[in-house]
């Protein structure tokens, strides 16, 4: 089989301890001619001087490096995409076929590119699925839960487990350029725009320094994200929760009734204007469900500025 050429794109935020390594290991895996776009998503510590360096001791041959620098810090799953844009022209350009995406924390590891460029030569998309993680047993309990409601209700199936890695062909980053919107996650996105797509199981190691670079806020952020973007929960909870408040109200309202009726107990006063208004705001909810469902069937694009700002583009070595 002839060796594919490669276009990796790695978004980094303060990596400086790791980002050496991660070249040297992805240059070390490259069989020539690949090329490697690392996207500057605002770092502030000597992430760049130390890529810089590692990019002078690489044969260009073996690995060009490109740097594009972002005009600020607009998230990681944003600065994949911004990687991907530059990708996707570069390949168009050179004829390269497959574009990988890694992150720089070196828990995927890059001699593992192969293996996904082999399983790309048949798909359009060969994503990496965690066959194990090096993490926290709170954290994994939290991804597991989330990837389970994930799953269980994506307008498109979203694999469990599986991040970022991944090797794309040309039309499956082009169309995930082509559909992103405000809230980006790389994983829901991929899976929603389709094609031939195929699993591959990898081991991941433990962070190149042990530390995380999103934080909790990020991954809730991140996880809220891809919950309302991505799939129908928000919706469903909104229909539960506004048909169990008008049952209630209604119930409530029917043995009011039937207490005055009978003469046992003269509802009146507070606890009356409570029923009432808790009823009328379940019924308001109601139609509030009906509205939210049909903007759900029907979405307008909101999204009139840029999900990134490219300030600079250079090449390296």
């Amino acid at each position: 089989m002839t060796p594919q050429r490669c276009i990796v794109v790695v978004p980094v935020y303060n990596e400086a301890a790791t980002i050496g390594a991660l070249v040297e290991r992805i240059a070390a895996a490259s069989t020539g001619g690949w090329t490697l776009v690392v996207v500057d998503d605002g770092c502030a510590d000597d992430t760049i001087e130390q890529l810089t360096a590692a990019a002078t001791a690489t044969d260009r041959a073996q690995l060009a490096i490109r740097l594009v620098s972002l005009s600020r810090n607009f998230g990681h799953h944003r600065a994949i995409l911004a990687g991907l844009d530059i990708a996707v022209r570069e390949a168009q350009s050179t004829g390269v076929g497959r574009i990988a995406v890694i992150d720089a924390d070196l828990q995927d590891r890059p001699e593992d590119l192969r293996t996904l460029l082999d399983a790309s030569a048949d798909h359009d998309v060969a994503y990496a699925v965690r066959a194990s993680r090096r993490e926290s047993f709170l954290f994994q309990m939290a991804a597991g839960l989330f990837y389970k409601l994930l799953a269980r209700w994506a307008r498109s199936p979203v694999p469990a487990n599986a991040g970022t890695y991944s090797v794309l062909s040309l039309r499956a980053a082009r169309a995930m350029l082509d559909n992103a919107d405000e809230n980006v996650f790389f994983p829901g996105l991929r899976a929603w725009v389709g094609f031939a797509q195929v699993a591959v199981p990898l081991d991941r190691d433990a962070r190149g320094d042990g530390h995380s670079r999103v934080g909790i806020r990020g991954l809730v952020r991140l996880a809220v994200g891809a919950l309302f973007g991505y799939s129908r929960l928000p919706l469903h909870l909104m229909v539960l929760i506004s048909a169990a408040s008008l049952v209630l109200s209604a119930i409530a309202t029917v043995v009011m009734v039937v207490l005055k009726v009978t003469g046992q107990v003269a509802v009146e006063g507070i606890p009356l204007i409570i029923v009432l208004i808790f009823f009328s705001l379940s019924v308001l909810a109601v139609f509030l469900t009906i509205l939210a469902y049909m903007v759900s069937r029907n979405p307008a694009p909101t999204q009139v500025r840029a999900l990134y700002v490219i300030a600079d583009e250079t090449c390296l070595n």
